[in-house]
Parts: structure tokens; sequence; C-alpha cells
């Protein structure tokens, strides 16, 4: 059964880690983060991951936002 999310542990991606992804022939896009043998792999199919970038523009729109107020404080 699958559902549309599975949550298996929690990670913090610092500036600097290693990433890269590979394509898959059945759309899915595949994401590895980290060194080669402590990696935090993920998955996205294309239109989960379209939703995802488009919540993570909002993201750094709002942190941007944000960084602009302190500079004018």
């Amino acid at each position: 059964m699958h559902t549309s999310l599975k949550v298996s542990s929690y990670v913090i991606i610092r500036e600097g880690c290693p990433m890269k992804f590979r394509v898959t022939g059945n759309e899915d896009i595949e994401f590895s983060l980290g060194g080669r043998y402590d990696p935090f792999e993920f998955v996205f199919n294309a239109r989960a991951l379209r939703e995802f970038l488009r919540v993570s523009a909002d993201a750094l729109r709002e942190v941007d936002a944000l960084s602009v107020g302190e500079a004018e404080a």
C-alpha cells in the first residue's frame, strides 16, 4: 500500500552538503544528500516535486523578506 507521505527520519541540511539526483524511468526523481557512507535519500514523483518546489519558493521569499526587514532595522 502506498501513501502520499512516508516519514522515517529527521534531517538538517546545511550549506555545503553534497547533493545529487537521479531520474528513474518511471518519472521518479531520487535525491541523495550527504556523504557516500551516510547519505539521506528520498524520492519524489514529478508532480510532488513541482509542488515541493512551489512551497520551497514560498519559504525562500518569506526568509528573504525577514532578512530585508532585519537589514532595515
